[in-house]
């Protein structure tokens, strides 16, 4: 397999994909831009804003890379919680691992397929 065909299969549209998979991301980036913007404007909104674009991005036209993006990013997230329960009440830390954890665990479950791999299963 080359590097052109590498390419070619992850920008490539998945017509197979579930495309409300990318809600919960797209919840959580709205939550946590507007907690963003709310605490120090655009500078700590932004990568939120440009998570939500990405889903949006998905939404029309899914792919292997854009749903890569949003899957990494919510595990990161997820384990970067995880590994630090200090921060925060207990209420806070299980609501903020969920934040990461849900969405990750939802783009897990309906990640886009190939035609072929999606008649397996």
């Amino acid at each position: 397999m080359t590097l052109e065909n590498v390419l070619k299969a992850v920008v490539q549209k998945r017509p197979s994909a579930v495309r409300w998979a990318y809600l919960p991301v797209a919840l959580v980036s709205v939550l946590f831009a507007l907690m963003g913007w709310g605490e120090e404007g655009l500078s700590a909104a932004w990568p939120f804003i440009l998570l939500l674009f990405v889903c949006l991005i998905q939404a029309a036209y899914p792919t292997l890379l854009g749903w890569a993006l949003l899957f990494a990013s919510c595990v990161a997230y997820a384990l970067l919680v995880a590994f630090s329960p200090e921060n925060g009440t207990r209420g806070d830390y299980i609501f903020f691992l969920l934040c990461g954890a849900v969405p990750a665990a939802v783009l897990l479950f309906l990640r886009p397929r190939t035609k072929a791999s999606a008649h397996l299963g």
